[in-house]
């Protein structure tokens, strides 16, 4: 067995993470206080350090919207106008219809709209003139069913009505934004 007198004598090693602040005997890290220079130098690095990330959030957000923005027939129209475009033609889906097949009843189908003229007259405010607008289905497939006690098929067609919308450039309809 070993003796106490066998046993390596162990060192107390004071561990302490690296942000902790040097201590003295008399005041140990956990009730050190900063002094009041430090409190605020502190407390206004906080602070600027907040202001800048709020920035930069603010700043990315803005980008985001930008960018929406120019995706938008609208962005897009403002685009061409800046590049000194003399046509402009945008899609805009105006009508969204899904298939509804229901077994031993028939089908239908469900319809979304939208209303064109608030992005129409948006674009137009960008300094274009509306020449033509039309309208084409397009299909994007179809569901059929045999009808119930009876020949012949149940068919619903899924599909969207796309109004294309060409404009030329007209400098008096142009409103700064």
């Amino acid at each position: 067995m070993n003796s106490p007198e066998r046993l390596p004598r162990l060192r107390h090693h004071s561990w302490k993470a690296s942000w902790e602040r040097p201590t003295t005997p008399e005041r140990p890290a956990f009730i050190s206080k900063k002094s009041p220079e430090e409190q605020a130098r502190a407390a206004a690095e906080k602070e600027r350090k907040r202001q800048e990330a709020e920035a930069q959030r603010q700043a990315e957000l803005a980008e985001r919207e930008r960018q929406a923005f120019l995706a938008t027939p609208v962005g897009q129209a403002r685009q061409s106008f800046e590049r000194g475009d003399l046509v402009y033609q945008c899609s805009i889906d105006v009508m969204s219809q899904q298939a509804v097949i229901v077994a031993m009843v028939g089908s239908t189908t469900t319809q979304r709209t939208n209303d064109p003229v608030v992005v129409l007259n948006a674009v137009c405010r960008e300094g274009w003139e509306l020449v033509n607008g039309s309208f084409v289905f397009v299909e994007q497939g179809q569901q059929s069913r045999d009808k119930f006690m009876s020949s012949g098929q149940n068919v619903a067609i899924k599909g969207e009505t796309v109004g294309y919308y060409l404009f030329k450039r007209c400098e008096a309809n142009r409103r700064e934004s």
